[in-house]
Parts: structure tokens; C-alpha cells; sequence
């Protein structure tokens, strides 16, 4: 291959380093490892998406696009479990409303133009988090740079451009891959471009006060593919994980080819910490924050109903225990007043009773329940 063409032919691929593709077999980061298990990617439609907090995912624009647009992902979408590919019965979590920049337009990778391509879904329930996530400052983000800390992604994407037309019947289920990089300062991404400046015009595509992750294919070190789209960078400090920002634009070496087609350039991400990333979790967290307030009162409204519920019911069943115990002791005391007249009544009835009776000077007693003068004697 002449020089000509091969700097001609490598300038034309400045495109995104992420093309979502909905239905792509096996497994996802070139030269990954297996992330099966994470506690923050999820899939979103078939690329991805890092669980930012119970309600919250954080993805980019153009994989809503390309997986049924806005309209069905705030009315059809769900998002299942994190670290896991699809099973059968598994639980989802639906979406209740998607957040996208007004100046998000359809990126344009052939002339390099990527506008706000951001994400965020909120979803109409927890799901609950094992690991805690939070955008990182500029100031940690010039820490990691000194500090050379590592940088992780993990996301679903295919392994290599060869799958692009494998079909194995899982379509896009896979489990996730995780990629392992560092982080560059603006200025070393400047000098990062500047290496191939023969082949790639770095001041048309650079953006200032950007950092960058760089990821050597030629070094088989682990780089992004197809169905990556989505994921985030980010630094796991203390049990946290700080986001650095999504999938972006950078050097891309024909996005993840074949081999056959790879021409030898590392490809970069570009982190910008004045994206408008930070500007629509705030809004998210608003809205969740609104939502569970909504949700409280609710659930305290129908607490409350609840309580008076038992409440009322508490008191006509003794109300009525009551009445019943009342009545009960009422019929009680008439059997009661019955027996005794009745008793008393027998007992009268069955009592003697001695009588006088008089004949001349003759006096004779009589003695019986109902006496009776013998015949020629008088009661006296």
C-alpha cells in the first residue's frame, strides 16, 4: 500500500469509536476481561450503560436512537439486572423517562462531529446498588493523571470486528468485558496527536482541555468495539467508582476492524470535564428526588388510610364485641331471673303449710302443701 493512500485512507476513518448494532454475537472489550457480575453495567437495547444510582443510568444519545428511538424507550424500555446477560424470568426495571441534551443532534463521524451524544435513564424503581458511583472533579481527574490510576470501562460489546456478522442465536446477549487503561492530561493528548500528524489532522479534530484514554490495539492492550456505546470510564477508589464521562470521539483506527483491516494507530477517547454530563445528573437526581418524594407521600397517604382502616375496624369489632357481650349478659340475666321466679314458684309451690282446724272444743293441726280441715272441723 502506497503511503498516499494508506494516510488518505486512515484520515477518512476519523469516526466514533462506538456504532451500536443491535443484534451482534460473543463477547465485548478486544483484549477484555470477563466482567461478568459487574454491580454498574447494564445493557441498554443492544449496546450499554453504567448504573449511576438506584434510578439513574448513564448512556449516550445515539444508542436511544438506534434502539427504538425515545418515544419507545419511555413507554416499552426496561433495564434488567447489572454484570448479567439475559435469563429467562429475570426481573426488569422499567424506564419512566429519558434525558437527552436539546443540542443532541445524530452524530456525523465521518466529518467529526459530536454533539452533547449523552444519555440519561431514569427508571421507575431501585435497583439496588452494591457499589457506589459519583462524577469525578477536574481536580481528581489531574490526581489520576499524576497518579497513573487505573481507568476501567465495561461494556457489552462485541470482542472483534470479525462478529460483526457472526449469528450464534443469542443475538446481542452477551455478558459484559471489562477495559483497563489510564488517563492522559489535555496537554499529553495534544502531544499524543501530534505522533501522527501525518496521518491525522490533530488540530481539526482537537478539542481543547480535553483528557484522553488511549487504547493500543497493536499493543494488545484492550480497546472498544461495536455495542460498547454507553459505558463509562471510570476510577474505583475506596469502594467507589468515579465517572469520568462516556464512550466519546478521539483517533479511531476504523472503529474496531477486522484484522485485515487494521492499520496500525492506537485509538483515543476524549474525557471532557465541562460536558454537560454533570449538568443532566443533576436534573435526573431532581426528578428522582421529586419522584420519591411523590412516592412518600403516597405510600404515607395510603400508611395512614391503612391505619385508620385497622383502626375503625379495630373499633366496631369491639364495639360490637361489646354489643354482643352486652347483649349476651342481658339474655344471661333474663334466664337468670326466669330460673329463680321459676324456682321460687316450685318452692312455693311444693311448700307445707300447717293449718288450725276447730271442732267444738277439739283444736287438730293439719299439715300439708295445701291443707285441708278434716270434714266437721273449721279452719280457725
Amino acid at each position: 500500500m502506497k503511503i498516499a493512500a494508506r494516510n488518505k485512507r486512515v484520515s477518512s476513518l476519523i469516526i466514533s469509536l462506538l456504532l451500536v448494532l443491535s443484534a451482534l454475537p460473543s463477547s465485548a472489550v478486544e483484549f477484555g476481561q470477563d466482567a461478568t457480575g459487574d454491580p454498574n453495567a447494564v445493557k441498554v437495547g443492544g449496546a450499554s450503560g453504567f448504573l449511576y444510582s438506584e434510578r439513574i443510568v448513564i448512556s449516550v444519545a445515539h444508542v436511544i436512537d438506534s434502539s427504538g428511538g425515545l418515544a419507545y424507550w419511555e413507554q416499552n424500555g426496561v433495564i434488567r439486572n447489572p454484570g448479567i446477560v439475559f435469563v429467562d424470568g429475570q426481573k426488569t426495571y422499567k424506564v419512566k423517562k429519558v434525558l437527552i441534551p436539546d443540542t443532541y443532534v445524530t452524530p456525523d463521524y465521518k466529518n467529526n462531529i459530536i454533539i452533547d451524544d449523552l444519555a440519561i435513564i431514569i427508571l421507575s424503581e431501585d435497583i439496588p446498588m452494591t457499589k457506589r458511583a459519583v462524577l469525578a472533579t477536574e481536580e481528581q481527574m489531574k490526581r489520576f493523571v499524576r497518579e497513573k490510576s487505573k481507568v476501567e470501562l465495561v461494556g457489552y460489546g462485541i470482542r472483534n470486528g470479525n462478529e460483526r456478522n457472526l449469528l450464534d442465536g443469542r443475538g446481542n446477549n452477551r455478558p459484559p468485558n471489562k477495559l483497563t487503561s489510564t488517563l492522559i492530561s489535555p496537554e499529553m493528548v495534544i502531544e499524543f496527536y501530534k505522533q501522527y500528524e501525518k496521518y491525522v489532522d490533530w488540530k481539526k479534530i482537537n478539542k481543547p482541555g480535553v483528557y484522553g484514554i488511549v487504547q493500543h490495539r497493536e499493543l494488545k492492550q484492550s480497546h472498544i468495539c461495536d455495542g460498547d456505546s454507553g459505558s463509562v470510564f471510570f476510577v474505583e477508589e475506596d469502594n467507589i467508582r468515579y465517572v469520568l464521562g462516556t464512550t466519546g470521539l478521539g483517533i479511531v483506527n476504523n472503529n474496531c476492524p477486522p484484522p485485515d483491516r487494521w492499520y496500525g494507530l492506537p485509538s483515543m477517547s476524549w474525557i471532557d470535564p465541562k460536558s454537560k454530563l454533570a449538568d443532566l445528573v443533576k436534573t435526573a437526581e431532581k426528578i428522582v428526588e421529586e419522584d420519591k418524594k411523590r412516592e412518600f407521600a403516597q405510600a404515607e397517604e395510603i400508611r395512614v388510610a391503612a391505619e385508620l382502616r385497622a383502626k375503625q375496624e379495630a373499633e366496631a369489632k369491639a364495639k360490637a364485641e361489646a354489643e354482643a357481650k352486652a347483649e349476651a349478659d342481658r339474655l344471661a340475666a333474663e334466664l337468670k331471673a326466669k330460673q329463680e321466679a321459676e324456682a321460687k314458684a316450685k318452692s312455693q309451690a311444693t311448700k307445707k303449710m300447717t293449718i288450725t282446724c276447730i271442732k267444738g272444743k277439739l283444736v287438730k293441726k293439719v299439715t300439708a302443701v295445701n291443707p285441708k280441715c278434716p270434714a266437721g272441723y273449721k279452719k280457725k
